[in-house]
């Protein structure tokens, strides 16, 4: 319901732009930057309703053998194409890395850390910062590919700002987060998407400055995610939002 205005909003103010920036002779810098704050805010409005929507109805996880490598090329090409300004670094290994997940879940998730990697990057430009060249490195460790414990994890680095010291542990927590525009979903919605799989995030510093993210797999487990992902019943997202939102 608060999405259905939000394209005729944005439709108007465009049209607006489009038809009538020309005929107005007196400040018409104040007109176009009125249609031009319309535009943005709508997009804000309609990016923050996305992002409520999949955190409250996160859907069960379907597990099917997938190669891991191919979801996380698959991120990483969408990504250069948003931020072609950035550099980004893959290391994957050149054989196959299966794993049984749910192929549109742990994409979901590799596109929120690639993003949130992108941001602190050019939050950093944005504050006059004077640093190298915006990075950002995704790999593949597969170390222990023969025992039972196996752990898969995928690593992604920015030489972005950084994660902050205090109240880090309190990052994936709904609506907490450390930009002026950010809603504070992108990486509760990974914790659930990786706690839905039998994994774990881990937040931490990345040498020589920004952070370093790691998705932790546990294959030897997938049964029992996949268990845990068919048990019980979608909630209403009306009650996951009252039991959610901050007091």
């Amino acid at each position: 319901e608060i999405k259905n205005p939000l394209t005729p909003i944005q439709l108007a103010a465009e049209r607006l732009k489009r038809k009538y920036l020309k005929q107005i002779t007196a400040d018409p810098e104040t007109f176009s930057t009125c249609t031009d704050t319309i535009i943005r805010q709508v997009g804000d409005i309609g990016r923050m309703v996305d992002e409520f929507s999949a955190f409250a109805r996160m859907p069960q996880a379907t597990l099917r053998p997938e190669n891991l490598s191919d979801l996380c090329r698959q991120a990483v090409f969408l990504e250069r194409n948003r931020h072609p300004e950035i550099n980004y670094a893959v290391e994957i290994p050149d054989a196959a890395v299966r794993l049984r997940c749910d192929s549109r879940q742990i994409g979901q998730a590799l596109t929120n850390l690639l993003k949130n990697a992108a941001e602190s990057i050019t939050g950093r430009e944005a504050a006059g910062e004077t640093l190298a060249p915006g990075t950002i490195r995704l790999s593949i460790e597969d170390g222990t590919p023969d025992l039972a414990d196996r752990r898969i994890a995928v690593v992604i680095e920015d030489n972005g700002r950084g994660l902050p010291k205090e109240d880090r542990h309190r990052l994936t927590e709904p609506y907490v987060t450390t930009r002026a525009k950010g809603t504070g979903l992108g990486l509760a919605i990974v914790k659930k998407i990786m706690e839905d799989h039998n994994g774990s995030l881990l937040l931490d510093d990345r040498d020589g400055g920004g952070a370093r993210v790691i998705m932790v797999f546990r294959p030897g487990d997938d049964e029992g995610a996949e268990n845990k992902a068919g048990d019980g019943e979608i909630q209403d997202p009306m009650m996951v939002a009252t039991s959610i939102l901050p007091s």
